[in-house]
């Protein structure tokens, strides 16, 4: 975990994104449910930013802990 990069947050959170979009879109098609898609855009980036902030700083704080442990 020591080797966590803004760039690793950042692509894992596009692909949490398109897991829950594309979530949206097999509830459609599997369960015959239609959601706003506006509203869910909405709170769709809503959990991916909160998600992405988390793992950054817990990420990077668990990082410096790491390193300071090391030296």
């Amino acid at each position: 975990m020591r080797d966590a990069s803004p760039a690793g947050v950042l692509l894992g959170s596009a692909v949490l994104f398109v897991i829950l979009w594309e979530l949206r879109s097999a509830l459609g098609l599997l369960a015959g449910v239609d959601l706003n898609a506006p509203a869910y855009f909405i709170a769709t980036v809503a959990v991916v930013a909160v998600t992405a902030f988390g793992l950054s700083v817990g990420l990077f704080r668990l990082s410096a802990t790491v390193l300071d442990q090391r030296i």
